[in-house]
């Protein structure tokens, strides 16, 4: 993490000597001695965080390398606090550019203040030049190795899981018994089979289970398994595999001779540690060329590592295997025809089996009063293995009383890292973030800012990361596509898991397991780099550049007025007193602000003096009125009102140049979009790249013509303008997603001249009045979603979208032709997702949609029938029925229902109950008797009469 910070500020220092030189002139040369003193720190820095891990590991968290390397961290932050002040100072200075007497006597008093500010920032220089010379001596004093030498924190936990009886094991039978056929069976070509997951799922136990498998044994001439780790060398790995080859089968006389061809004399790990990486090649060929080999390659980390095998392992049509365990899935990526198996966590009932073997014994039986805490702790280890191995031992010696059990459960996160029985569990998961690029630590530390089981929306995600200046910049890729390689690559090691995708596969909303949440929670408060506080963690220390506050905002800022805080976000507070607002706006430094979903009501004028903010979110907020000042944040990037109280944008808004994220829409009461008053002029926000919703008279048209790199645009059309409207989307050459609506149903919507769009559009939504389908919508090679609100259509529009070779999702609202849709056969042959409103009689002929995955219709009063040839979605997993409780009730009644939807995992219907939205199973109506129903639908319809009153 010391080193992320390091290459931070040079960044920064560069940055500042490029573009600040003449301003800086007096003090260039030392500001260039800075930088070139961090390099040759940073040259230190891996070697001495991988010794302040083993410090930390050994339970000494201050030891000499710790403080060493937290030295280095302060200084690197000390330089970013002087540069971020500086440049504050220096926008200050320009702030004002008046004439006449007033504007020469201003200068006059700007200029003495520059005088100043040279002079101080010229002793925080040379403060930080001898600060950095103290630190590089004593790097020469602790003989830290320069970076390309460093060593990998020790790590031998996985061991003692090669060596579990098979009786033992829950939940990995068929994966291990799947595996097995694999090996044994199939083709005489070469194979390879990878096991992909997560730290502590058990991969290592799994390969080694069957590794010994008799059935395995018997069936491969000769076997190796070679643990692979972090820094093993492709060197390291030929010579682990000939020498566990050569100790598995004993040196015969015939291999003898055969190892004495390639300058092998004896067969002691000291003379092969001299053979090269040719002669190694040439030994592992003579060895394996005539045999069926099996080698396991257990905790793979290197992304080179197929590339150190791939001709070394020889094809030799002997139905070889090659098995792999990796908690990366770029490593396995790049390795042809390789069989992946994802192991999973364990679901609840294995995962309880498997804690009540180890808490209480082989016959695992659970106490009545202790199984709710017991599936409770289960809840925190999230099906790892390892994570209720340890726990379950830890709670075996101890008193099974719900006293014990509640204990531990409350203090589950403070003891992985202290109790003997988790500390092996803590490695494991530890290992993960060790084994990180610099670039990515930052990254991963940043899920300790949210609440523990949060699901975050990778978008926000995305957009926090490229506030925080995690991301670099480059010349040939958007900072959110770099951001979402970065969000990828943490997924692909199994550090971050996907809660759900898109309809492209793309994670939406992202989370950390439990424990791990623990663990970077941890992390990140020993690194300093961000903290929490809430009800039961008030006290905090005097140096804080994040902090996440959850539950409670009472008098947190004022305990840390002195710390030069970056980011400020509020989850689950339940209220927000006047004076956090005031204080807030004293942190000059700060660069987000994240009020999504609290109970704000107001931003204070003073917000506008933060100059280096970066991020604001007031999303799903009472927030009514932006403040003018909110003009001077010309550093901003996203601003986010989505679904806050703001109806009027402030004309100060055309200042924010930099403004690439802007979403200003809400839904009222009804359920109706409204729309944000835009200002004049908001063409001058040149970055824009999402803008919705806005109203488009012929002067926002007339705007929206300069913003050329748009890719997300929702338009409200008020009158008849769309030759403007088309001539305006032609100049937008990067659209992807496009929303159009017409307020004026009795109006005929006429976008048949937009043909610029044919390029790369991939969502359409519109909404309004209109007799036929534009004919270029059918030339949208690249289009995946559409979303149809219309009236007044003469042409079925399911008959004429079903052509669309990539569609994956379909939303019809008023759209639908007739009173019935029919679905034909090899109609939408990808459509993943269907959405259908007002349908009186569906019906899906055998062959279409064979690949839809989510049906969901309604309000839809008419329909009282169960979809005709339902029973042919073979693939699909949810279906719900919206708003249709009475609808619903009287298709399950039918005695085909259970027949024709037997196949489908989640069949429900959602209904508005104490104004929100609650969902109940098929399975449960079904349960209740005519006389329970009419009581439920009672209940429902008072509490809805209720929440209006």
């Amino acid at each position: 993490m010391a080193e992320f910070t390091v290459n931070f500020a040079i960044e920064t220092l560069g940055s500042l000597l490029v573009q600040e030189t003449k301003p800086l002139r007096s003090v260039k040369k030392e500001v260039e001695s800075i930088k070139r003193e961090l390099e040759f720190i940073r040259s230190f820095l891996r070697d001495a965080d991988t010794r302040a891990a083993a410090e930390e590991e050994g339970g000494s968290d201050g030891g000499v390398v710790s403080t060493w390397v937290k030295q280095v961290r302060e200084e690197a932050y000390h330089i970013e606090d002087v540069i971020d002040e500086y440049k504050l100072n220096e926008a200050k200075h320009h702030e004002h550019d008046d004439k006449g007497l007033t504007g020469f006597l201003r200068k006059m008093h700007c200029f003495i203040n520059k005088l100043k500010r040279c002079h101080g920032i010229s002793s925080e220089i040379k403060h930080i030049k001898s600060s950095l010379a103290d630190i590089q001596r004593s790097a020469e004093y602790y003989k830290f190795k320069p970076i390309d030498q460093g060593d990998v924190v020790s790590h031998d936990s996985r061991v003692s899981s090669l060596f579990i009886p098979g009786d033992e094991l829950v939940g990995i039978e068929s994966t291990r018994d799947q595996l097995i056929g694999l090996l044994v069976s199939g083709t005489s070509k070469r194979a390879v089979i990878a096991v992909v997951g997560e730290g502590g799922l058990g991969k290592t136990t799994l390969a080694g289970n069957i590794y010994k498998n008799d059935v395995v044994k018997k069936h491969f001439d000769c076997q190796a398994r070679i643990t692979v780790g972090k820094e093993c060398t492709k060197t390291d790995i030929l010579r682990k595999t000939l020498q566990a080859l050569m100790d598995k089968m004993g040196v015969t006389g015939s291999t003898r001779g055969e190892m004495d061809k390639v300058g092998v004399t004896g067969s002691t790990h000291v003379e092969m540690d001299k053979m090269e990486e040719t002669d190694l090649h040439a030994a592992l060929e003579r060895q394996l060329k005539d045999k069926c080999y099996m080698v396991l390659f257990d905790d793979v980390w290197t992304t080179d590592f197929w590339g150190y095998i791939e001709y070394a392992l020889i094809e030799n049509n002997k139905g070889s295997r090659i098995i792999l365990t990796t908690r990366n899935r770029g490593i396995v990526d790049v390795i042809p025809f390789v069989n992946v198996h994802r192991l999973q966590p364990l679901p609840s009932d294995e995962a309880f089996e498997l804690f009540c073997r180890k808490a209480f014994g082989p016959q695992g039986c659970c106490p009545p009063e202790l199984e709710k805490l017991s599936r409770d702790i289960l809840r925190k280890c999230g099906g790892l293995p390892l994570a209720i191995v340890a726990v379950g031992g830890l709670l075996s010696n101890k008193n099974k009383v719900a006293f014990e059990w509640k204990k531990l459960l409350d203090e589950l996160g403070p003891q992985l890292g202290s109790d003997s029985h988790l500390k092996d569990c803590n490695k494991v998961l530890l290992e993960g973030y060790y084994g990180l690029p610099h670039h990515l630590k930052p990254c991963l530390l940043y899920f300790g800012f949210f609440p523990e089981s949060y699901s975050i929306n990778c978008a926000r995600l995305i957009r926090l990361w490229i506030a925080e200046g995690f991301v670099p910049y480059s010349k040939h890729r958007r900072s959110e596509q770099v951001a979402e390689e970065f969000l990828i690559d943490l997924i692909n090691r199994s550090l971050v898991q996907v809660v759900k995708t898109d309809f492209f596969g793309r994670p939406r909303f992202c989370r950390v397991h439990d424990l791990m949440h623990q663990i970077i929670h941890k992390k990140t408060e020993y690194l300093g780099f961000s903290h929490f506080v809430n009800r039961e963690h008030s006290n905090l220390p005097t140096k804080i550049r994040r902090i996440s506050i959850q539950g409670s905002a009472d008098s947190v800022l004022e305990s840390i007025k002195n710390s030069k805080v970056r980011s400020v976000s509020l989850f689950r507070v339940d209220k927000v007193p006047n004076s956090f607002m005031t204080t807030l706006v004293d942190f000059k430094l700060i660069k987000v602000l994240d009020f999504q979903g609290s109970p704000i009501e107001y931003l204070p004028e003073g917000v506008g003096n933060l100059f280096h903010l970066h991020y604001l979110s007031v999303k799903n907020t009472k927030v009514e009125v932006l403040p003018k000042s909110i003009g001077k944040l010309i550093n901003l990037e996203t601003l986010n009102l989505k679904f806050s109280l703001v109806t009027e944008l402030p004309c100060e808004i055309k200042n924010l140049k930099k403004l690439c994220y802007l979403l200003i829409y809400h839904f009222n009461s009804s359920g109706l979009l409204q729309t944000v008053k835009i200002p004049m002029e908001f063409g001058s926000l040149s970055d824009l790249q999402k803008l919705g919703y806005v109203e488009a008279n012929f002067e926002v048209l007339k705007e929206l013509r300069k913003l050329r790199q748009l890719r997300k645009l929702g338009i409200r059309i008020t009158t008849r303008n769309e030759k403007d409207l088309c001539g305006c989307i032609a100049n937008m050459e990067k659209v992807e997603c496009l929303s159009l609506r017409s307020t004026r149903r009795e109006e005929i919507l006429d976008i048949e001249s937009m043909t610029s769009l044919l390029r790369g559009l991939q969502r359409l939504y519109l909404g309004g009045t209109m007799k036929k389908l534009p004919n270029w919508i059918f030339k949208l090679e690249y289009i995946v979603r559409i979303g149809l609100d219309l009236s007044g259509l003469t042409d079925d529009p399911i008959r004429v979208l079903q052509a669309l070779p990539n569609l994956l999702e379909l939303r019809l609202s008023n759209t639908c032709h007739g009173e019935q849709v029919n679905f034909k056969g090899g109609w939408f042959p990808k459509l993943k997702i269907l959405d259908l409103k007002r349908v009186e009689l569906m019906i899906i002929d055998k062959g279409a949609m064979p690949n839809l995955e989510e049906l969901y219709i309604g309000p839809s009063p008419r329909l009282k029938e169960i979809p005709i040839g339902i029973e042919h979605l073979g693939n699909l997993r949810i279906f719900q029925f919206r708003f249709m409780l009475k609808e619903i009730y009287c298709m399950i009644k039918d005695e085909k229902w259970k027949k024709v939807t037997q196949h489908i995992p989640d069949v429900g219907v959602s209904f508005k109950m104490e104004g929100g939205i609650s969902y109940e199973t098929t399975k449960y109506l079904l349960s209740l008797s005519l006389d329970d129903f009419e009581q439920f639908i009672e209940k429902v319809e008072r509490s809805n009469v209720s929440s209006h009153l």
